[in-house]
Parts: structure tokens; C-alpha cells; sequence
């Protein structure tokens, strides 16, 4: 499924583009909401993640991702940076609301050799999530490639390939059938390097129409 970040600070335009959208990312670290415009934000999606990227305060990144929850965002993100009493904690809130999470772990360096990542993926599986997002820059083809090997070992590893190679990254998970895709809105700024307009992808779909009707 694509997910369309949502980044814009002003309320109003980000409730504009989650009705557009309506399957969305909401970067709760970057719109910089207030608690209480959590409502007012998932009630118009239609299936939403909630992500609050920004661990250097943990007690507020904490707040918002059970706040998430509560409010009934569909999915949250959280740092694999974070202690894993955190970690636990979260986990345990969206299971216990009937929500789903997503262990992630970034990069923005590299792409580590294929034993590093294996031992990311072990230890998020301790925590049972229901996905695994594995995020990293991709210097070459062959990164790539590592990472959309990973769908093979785990169904539920997600793969974002970032960076100007990681483009074409994004473009062969989504083909590939990850269960989650990153795109930015149209007239909007990315929230990641190297993630693609939501266009891009439709006209994706365009193409394959067309390649296997």
C-alpha cells in the first residue's frame, strides 16, 4: 500500500492533503501538532501510520506514539533507538488496542553488509512487531538489492532504500509487493531522502497496466 507522508506544520493544510490522500504517514515530529489535534488529524484518514522520529526527546516521542494510539491511528513507528522499556511499552499499548507497530531502524550513512542487518531484524523480532522497517542509504545498485533481498528472509520486512539510488530502490520494492511504500505529495517537499511524489507511483501503475493487461 502507498503511504503518503505528511509533513506540513499548518493543521489546516495537513487535514487538506490526509482527505486527498486519505492512506497516509502522519510525521507527527515534523507537523509539530499539539496532542490534542490528534483527533482531529486520524479521524480524516483513512488508514494512517503515525511516526514521531525525533527520539532526543523521548519522553515526548513516547507521549505522542501512545497518544497515537489512543486517538486510533491504524499503525505507529518507533525507533528501534529507543530503550527497549520504551519499546516494550509501546508494543504492548497497540496490541493491547487492538493497533499495529513497526520497529524501524535508519541509517542515513549507508547500507550495512547483509550479517549487520540480519541482526537488526533478530532483534526487533524479539518484541513481535508486526513490521520491520529497515531504512538506509543506498550508495549503489548493490544496496539496493541487500535490501529488497530482505522481503525474502521476513514477509514482514519493509525495505526504504534512500538517497538518489535509492530511488529506483523504491520504485522495485513497491513492484515487489512491500507491504508499505513511502511517497511525498505532490506539491509538497519529501520527508526522507530519495522518497518519490505519489505521482510516481500511479503512473507505475499506469505502466504494469499496461505491461501485463
Amino acid at each position: 500500500m502507498i503511504f503518503v507522508s505528511i509533513s506540513n506544520p499548518d493543521i489546516d493544510k495537513c487535514v487538506e492533503l490526509i482527505e486527498k490522500y486519505k492512506n497516509v504517514e502522519l510525521r507527527l515530529d515534523l507537523i509539530k501538532a499539539d496532542p490534542d489535534d490528534l483527533g482531529i488529524l486520524l479521524c480524516n484518514a483513512e488508514t494512517s501510520i503515525c511516526t514521531y522520529s525525533d527520539i532526543s526527546d523521548i519522553q515526548k516521542s513516547m507521549d505522542f506514539t501512545l497518544k497515537s494510539i489512543d486517538y486510533g491511528a491504524d499503525l505507529v513507528d518507533v525507533s528501534l533507538n529507543l530503550p527497549s522499556d520504551e519499546i516494550r511499552l509501546a508494543v504492548s499499548h497497540a496490541k493491547n488496542k487492538e493497533k499495529k507497530i513497526m520497529l524501524s531502524y535508519h541509517n542515513f550513512q549507508s547500507t550495512p553488509d547483509r550479517e549487520f542487518l540480519n541482526g537488526i531484524i533478530n532483534e526487533a523480532d524479539i518484541y513481535e512487531p508486526h513490521y520491520i522497517k529497515i531504512a538506509c542509504l543506498a550508495n549503489s545498485e548493490e544496496d539496493n538489492e541487500l535490501l529488497l533481498s530482505l522481503m525474502q528472509v521476513n514477509d514482514r520486512i519493509i525495505p526504504v532504500p534512500m538517497g538518489e539510488t535509492g530511488k529506483k530502490g523504491r520504485l522495485k520494492a513497491y513492484i515487489n509487493g512491500s507491504p508499505i511504500v513511502y511517497a511525498y505529495p505532490d506539491d509538497e517537499k519529501p520527508t526522507a531522502p530519495g522518497q518519490l511524489p505519489f505521482l510516481d507511483y500511479k503512473d507505475m501503475d499506469k505502466i504494469l497496466g499496461i505491461i501485463y493487461r
